[in-house]
């Protein structure tokens, strides 16, 4: 399953010949193993990842928010807003000096401005948020190490 879901990383566009070739099963084992894996959950999604810099008209911007206090229904009203913001494409809930890291993709820094006005100041319950506009992606993987 390592290697199949290492191979799978590179590329999840190989045909199941291909990955019987390269991992020493036959086909039907492949197709098998990855109904298995997506049924487990272990494979989440096969998704097409998009180059934002390659978009135009867009800008990244990293979000750290801290709360005032913090209760359960603070934090999962938070959380299932986030998660309905079509702008916000990552959300952690993070330790230390702040509560949540955002990613929020803007059309421009007007446009993050009146975003950030629209969701966290009009919050009570945040205290402070700090934006960091991305100058670029040095390194960005979605590939998880299985070595």
């Amino acid at each position: 399953d390592r290697a199949l879901l290492n191979e799978l990383q590179s590329n999840n566009l190989q045909t199941h010949a291909a990955l019987a070739e390269k991992i020493a099963l036959s086909p039907s084992a492949i197709r098998r193993r990855l109904q298995a894996l997506r049924a487990a959950g272990l494979i989440a999604a096969d998704v097409s990842l998009l180059d934002p810099a390659r978009l135009p008209g867009l800008i990244e911007v990293q979000v750290l928010v801290t709360f005032e206090r913090e209760t359960p229904a603070i934090v999962a009203a938070f959380k299932k807003q986030m998660r309905a913001d079509k702008q916000v494409v990552q959300c952690f809930s993070i330790s230390g000096h702040f509560d949540f890291s955002l990613l929020v993709l803007a059309s421009s820094p007007e446009a993050y401005e009146q975003w950030g006005q629209r969701v966290l100041m009009a919050n009570p319950h945040i205290r402070r948020y700090d934006s960091f506009l991305v100058y670029s992606r040095v390194k960005f993987t979605t590939r998880l190490p299985l070595d």
